[in-house]
């Protein structure tokens, strides 16, 4: 049995708030209590942002490391702490926003990838592994010299129209275990 906990954050420009914001992840798999891969990463949106986009861009950045994986004929659990997404994507919920159906649709499509698939809510204090990498995307993006900046400048050069995601940051590590 594996384990997929993921988390999103949301970081608002404060200091420009008509440009959007960064949109932190992190994602953990464990089979058995081992972890087998971990990943986290950022994005940037010049356009309207919140926190549900970045619990998505969470969750398919970890299906889609659970595709590199190729276990997509066990069963897997599938947990997070926004209980709107996990709602969503269990079909107890609808999707009215056009921004978050788009995500909806990737995400259940890479879904649509594994054979036994179970989606469960849990309270953010059992997700802190995931909360914890879904901050390391900020953090480095706050302690590098110049990545901040440099980071705004992608934002300015967007074009207005675009609701693209800049990808700024995208690691996955990957454990090789004996079964």
């Amino acid at each position: 049995m594996y384990l997929l906990q993921f988390d999103g954050m949301l970081q608002m420009l404060n200091e420009h708030p008509q440009m959007g914001g960064f949109l932190g992840y992190g994602w953990h798999i464990t089979r058995n209590g081992a972890e087998i891969a971990h990943g986290f990463g950022l994005f940037a949106n010049k356009n309207t942002v919140n926190s549900n986009i970045a619990e998505y861009l969470a969750l398919i950045e970890a299906l889609e490391a659970s595709v590199d994986l190729r276990i997509r004929d066990e069963q897997i659990e599938i947990r997070g702490d926004s209980k709107c997404v996990i709602d969503q994507m269990a079909g107890r919920a609808s999707v009215s926003s056009p921004t978050i159906q788009s995500l909806y649709r990737r995400a259940h499509r890479l879904a649509g990838k594994f054979k036994y698939l179970s989606w469960g809510w849990i309270p953010r204090c059992k997700n802190r592994l995931a909360d914890s990498l879904s901050r390391r995307g900020l953090d480095h993006l706050y302690n590098q010299p110049g990545a901040y900046a440099l980071a705004l400048n992608r934002l300015d050069s967007q074009s207005g129209g675009s609701s693209g995601f800049i990808s700024m940051l995208d690691l996955r590590v990957y454990n090789i275990l004996p079964y």
